[in-house]
């Protein structure tokens, strides 16, 4: 597919299912890129904080909503 295009920020209105670069309109894939926790190893297993990129499954452009999520370590038991 070749390199990612450059993640395009954009704004959420009522809804948010229409590519603004190829006009697909059936909604994304999502992907997370983790938001720059430094080199600091906490003591204990914390929660680490991810932006939700979403990927026009149609052409493969990237855009920012400006959302986030935390990811915990899964339990290991």
């Amino acid at each position: 597919m070749g390199t990612l295009a450059e993640i395009q920020t954009i704004k959420a209105g009522n809804e948010l299912h229409l590519c603004a670069h190829c006009g697909y309109e059936r909604g994304f894939h999502t992907s997370f890129i983790r938001v720059n926790a430094g080199n600091v190893k906490p003591v204990k297993p914390t929660p680490t904080l991810y932006r939700l990129i979403l990927i026009c499954p149609e052409c493969g452009a990237r855009y920012d909503a400006g959302w986030t999520c935390t990811l915990g370590e899964p339990d290991s038991g």
